[in-house]
């Protein structure tokens, strides 16, 4: 028999993941060309190295989107931030664009 109070629930060290929050207004462009021009975007975004997921978001009563992507790890996030996918994604066109990024402590998420 085993008693919960010699069961070890400490996780594993995990090295921390990392995310980034962006969102954004539209200033040229309507929801429908943004949309495509995401679609156009998503196998660049797939081909992203150490990208483990990209979220994209919408709140059309507020005119507001943006994307949520979590990373590996800082360095693939540093990466990211400084490539022309991301200068072409979030430049000309766009509004009020906010940037924030996360550490992901242990690599962990809930569901």
């Amino acid at each position: 028999m085993v008693s919960a109070k010699s069961r070890d629930f400490a996780r594993p060290s995990v090295a921390p993941m990392h995310a980034l929050v962006v969102t954004y207004g539209l200033r040229d462009a309507t929801s429908a060309e943004h949309f495509e021009l995401h679609e156009q975007l998503e196998p660049a975004f797939a081909a992203v190295s150490g990208l483990v997921s990209w979220t994209p978001l919408e709140n059309r009563s507020t005119g507001r989107f943006g994307s949520i992507y979590v990373f590996e790890g800082k360095g693939a996030f540093d990466r990211f931030v400084a490539s022309e996918l991301y200068a072409l994604a979030y430049g000309a066109g766009l509004a009020e664009v906010t940037a924030s990024d996360f550490t992901i402590p242990n690599g962990r998420s809930t569901r």
